[in-house]
């Protein structure tokens, strides 16, 4: 491949605009990583309480699923945010 065929590629294609513009995504990573925090916090107050072990296991269940799936964004977010910046 040349340099001229390179150039016209690169010059000939879209520009890509990001789903979610760069100056927000700290203002979410924070927002994500609050929430994080709550869902986590609430699913070990769940495996510490008095319940029975099949509802217990349930809501555990479901908080740790939606606190991890936080975690991931939150990373996401804060480590482009972080990646971009520093």
């Amino acid at each position: 491949m040349g340099y001229e065929t390179i150039y016209n590629e690169f010059h000939s294609n879209e520009q890509v605009q990001a789903f979610i513009p760069l100056a927000q995504q700290p203002r979410y990573g924070i927002l994500a990583t609050i929430l994080c925090l709550i869902f986590l916090f609430g699913a070990v107050m769940t495996a510490c309480s008095k319940r029975s072990i099949i509802p217990k296991f349930i809501i555990f269940t479901f908080l740790s699923v939606i606190g991890s799936v936080l975690f991931g964004i939150a990373a996401i977010f804060v480590s482009d945010a972080l990646g971009v910046y520093v």
